[in-house]
């Protein structure tokens, strides 16, 4: 729901046909061609940052099981709608500083809501909807479970894959898109980009973070200055992970070519292999198991509902 809330800051994504279409209706209330393109852009996006592309047949399977997602949402919704949320505006306000704290400069946020064609007022009914169901999931399904230090050894010892830790870096990209069968013309134009931006960011010596926000095409990281955070070997595709194990803490790369299109990159910390004690991991492990145990009971509890319910899906 968290995730839901705040995709809607992102910038529109292109709407396949009428935005008010009903690409399906639960119990009377529509879910919009809108709501579905932008919850499938959000989602694609978060694949590229992985790294993945959906072929034509994976979409169409993603599309249904998407749409899924978002019936089941609007029944837990439907369902917690009558549940009180105490101090409900200052925690709508607590909730969209956090939000804004994401952005490098808070203007960027009342951007991205303008060009997502969004109202201040729609984004606080939006984040007061994900509190009122997080109050419904407490109240309901989490405060009845409990994990005992018992359970917590048991996952520890029995799964020891979990908590051998590769080797990571964390990098910042800056990214210049190349469309798929883009003439000479246009890839000497885009090349030209991403050489411009990292003499800007080596022999000009600028920070990489605003030259980042600046010129990168990439969504995902543009608005962190280009920051992907931690990852290990094997999460990013291969010519970017082998450009970015290779360098060292500070430095920039030459131009990396991907399938997406043309990136610089600069490594901004390592941290080697190592055994997480359970002693480390003990408080992860218990969120994981009583996360675990709290989606098996919202699971059930929606599959009653869907019983109970009238599920229109026109979605072609």
């Amino acid at each position: 729901m968290a995730a839901c809330a705040l995709a809607q800051t992102q910038p529109a994504a292109p709407v396949s046909g009428n935005p008010e279409e009903a690409v399906a209706k639960v119990n009377g209330k529509t879910i919009t061609r809108q709501q579905f393109d932008e919850a499938m852009a959000n989602d694609l996006r978060m694949l590229a940052q992985r790294g993945m592309q959906l072929t034509p047949e994976q979409r169409l399977g993603y599309e249904r099981q998407l749409l899924g997602k978002l019936v089941d949402q609007e029944l837990l919704v439907q369902a917690a709608s009558k549940t009180p949320v105490a101090d409900a505006d200052k925690k709508v306000d607590a909730q969209i500083a956090q939000i804004k704290g994401n952005f490098p400069d808070p203007k960027m946020f009342d951007e991205q809501i303008k060009n997502a064609g969004r109202t201040m007022e729609q984004v606080r009914a939006d984040v007061l909807r994900m509190l009122t169901v997080q109050e419904f999931v407490e109240k309901e399904f989490a405060s009845k479970i409990k994990i005992s230090d018992d359970q917590i050894k048991a996952f520890y010892d029995q799964n020891p894959q979990y908590f051998q830790k590769p080797p990571q870096v964390r990098a910042s990209h800056i990214l210049v898109m190349v469309p798929q069968g883009a003439t000479d013309d246009v890839k000497a134009t885009k090349r030209a980009a991403i050489d411009k931006a990292r003499e800007r960011v080596t022999t000009g010596k600028e920070d990489f973070a605003k030259v980042a926000a600046e010129v990168s095409e990439d969504p995902g990281s543009k608005q962190k200055g280009g920051d992907l955070d931690f990852f290990s070997q094997g999460q990013m595709v291969p010519e970017f992970d082998k450009a970015a194990f290779a360098l060292k803490t500070g430095e920039v790369s030459d131009v990396v070519t991907t399938q997406y299109g043309y990136h610089i990159i600069k490594q901004t910390g390592a941290q080697p292999a190592e055994k997480r004690s359970l002693d480390q991991m003990k408080d992860t492990i218990a969120r994981f198991l009583k996360k675990r145990d709290v989606d098996k009971l919202i699971g059930q509890f929606i599959e009653t509902q869907k019983a109970a319910a009238k599920i229109e899906v026109f979605l072609k």
